[in-house]
């Protein structure tokens, strides 16, 4: 038995072409990006790895998932993608970003707001949660990938 193949977290909004060391779409770092059809499925794995992490404490600030089988059917019903075999904190990141939090009453779509953003729009959380899921993975290749350049 082959084991399953790992598909790309691209959504195809790159901008490591433009010179961004961290890919403002998916979050992976410019070499992942580059060398993905080189990895192992265990390369691949560590990397979706990191990034569901990121994305389920990025999301868990902001949002409680109140109903995984909600949000999943919100996405569906939608016609929306989404990476079927993640967390459903995953899922409710993809419900924000393909909506870009345009998508009503979150409740209705197994979401809750923390206490701590409830006069937050969902628009506005979503942008909240991009911004801080780009500033950690920036941090995180800041601190273990940045190769330093000789006049640093």
């Amino acid at each position: 038995m082959t084991p399953a193949r790992v598909p790309t977290p691209c959504i195809g909004l790159c901008s490591t072409t433009y010179g961004d060391s961290v890919c403002r779409g998916c979050k992976r770092f410019a070499h992942e990006i580059i060398d993905w059809n080189r990895y192992d499925e265990m390369q691949k794995t560590a990397v979706i790895t990191r990034l569901g992490q990121l994305i389920g404490d990025v999301v868990a600030r902001y949002l409680l998932v109140v109903s995984a089988n909600d949000v999943r059917e919100a996405l569906v019903s939608n016609g929306l993608r989404y990476r079927a075999a993640e967390s459903p904190q995953w899922w409710a990141y993809d419900l924000m970003r393909q909506t870009k939090g345009r998508i009503g009453q979150l409740g209705q779509c197994g979401l809750q707001k923390r206490p701590e953003v409830q006069a937050m729009e969902p628009w506005e959380i979503w942008e909240a949660m991009n911004a801080d899921f780009m500033a950690i993975s920036e941090g995180h290749y800041e601190r273990y990938f940045r190769q330093p350049l000789s006049f640093d």
